[in-house]
């Protein structure tokens, strides 16, 4: 039978390489986010100089009409403090804003009806 002490080198450099490992795969906290909900909506992509702003998109799972576009739209304005730059209501339902706080941004994405935000890119063709 083989010992080794944690003194020996052989020993230690496999335990320090595992808890460097687990602190990068889920080895949890207990505190899931900053937000003040427990399950915000996906943030997707990052901010640009190239693109500015945010589309904020409604949940998919249901039929908008665009009277409930506008209003809720309209209400989600008015309580986070931004303007709408565009509304869509076809293809995806939501709106997109070229400037939102921090603050609204985090509380968009902990509204029931938004099913992700994102921020505008710059796409080129080929």
């Amino acid at each position: 039978m083989i010992s080794q002490s944690l003194s020996d080198p052989y020993c230690v450099i496999p335990i320090a390489a595992t808890l460097f490992f687990l602190s990068f795969v889920g080895c949890s906290t207990g505190v899931e986010n900053d937000l003040p909900c427990s399950d915000p909506a996906p943030l997707e992509g990052s901010p640009s100089e190239e693109a500015e702003g945010v589309f904020v998109i409604y949940q998919g799972d249901r039929e908008w009409s665009e009277d409930e576009i506008e209003t809720t739209t309209s209400e989600l304005a008015s309580k986070y403090g931004f303007d709408v730059r565009s509304t869509y209501r076809y293809v995806l339902q939501g709106f997109g804003v070229n400037q939102l706080s921090a603050e609204a941004l985090d509380g968009l994405r902990c509204e029931s009806v938004v099913e992700y935000v994102s921020y505008n890119a710059k796409v080129e063709a080929f």
